[in-house]
């Protein structure tokens, strides 16, 4: 997200509290991470948080929704636009994520999977409309899933259900996610991302570029 693109200050004083909202939750949790340490990370006062969003739920809301935009723009309509094969537009996505998580571990220390799964499971129960938001988002994942899968079998002239296999490819890039954030391991990353070209007939498909060694 371009928040410079934003037309009004508030706009982008708002873009800029989710951003930085996002990437607290994403490594403390939600119940780990205070409005306070939300307004000092966004370097704007308490006030003007509380300006924007009614209490915390909201702001939560608000960076599940932010999440979203952000995976499936970057991941997923990226890798569309830029390959035309589903093998390297799979191989393009597990890639991205695999050298996301590297990049994290570098830097923190640490893995922390998927921020979307991570919020929904942390508040799910008691805020049904994150566990709908997330439920939309991985909806979306799984149409470009199944587009991967149908475009695969129709190349190799195989007959599948890609709704099954779509469904299946998401459960394999779920796994990925809370394999390599339980092991704080990103090479399971990359274990699920070769199942899945396997599954959809292209076992040989490389993953990472010769200059991006495995972990």
């Amino acid at each position: 997200m371009n928040i410079a693109a934003f037309p009004t200050k508030g706009e982008r004083t708002r873009a800029h509290i989710v951003a930085s909202a996002s990437a607290l939750f994403w490594r403390h949790s939600f119940h780990g991470v205070s409005v306070d340490l939300v307004a000092e990370a966004a370097e704007v006062n308490k006030a003007t948080v509380y300006r924007y969003f009614a209490d915390k739920r909201d702001l939560a809301l608000a960076v599940i929704r932010y999440n979203g935009e952000m995976t499936l723009a970057e991941v997923f309509v990226a890798n569309f636009e830029t390959f035309d094969a589903p093998q390297d537009r799979l191989a393009a996505i597990y890639r991205m994520v695999y050298c996301a998580h590297v990049g994290m571990q570098q830097e923190s220390g640490d893995v922390h999977g998927c921020p979307i799964v991570g919020l929904a499971l942390e508040l799910g129960q008691d805020m049904p409309e994150i566990r709908e938001e997330a439920q939309r988002i991985f909806d979306q994942v799984e149409t470009y899933l199944c587009d991967i899968a149908e475009t695969a079998a129709a190349i190799l002239g195989r007959e599948v259900n890609a709704i099954s296999q779509g469904r299946t490819l998401t459960q394999l890039l779920h796994g990925a996610f809370a394999s390599a954030r339980v092991a704080s391991d990103p090479s399971r990353i990359l274990d699920a991302g070769r199942a899945s070209l396997a599954l959809i007939g292209f076992p040989d498909k490389p993953i990472l570029n010769k200059e991006q060694p495995s972990s």
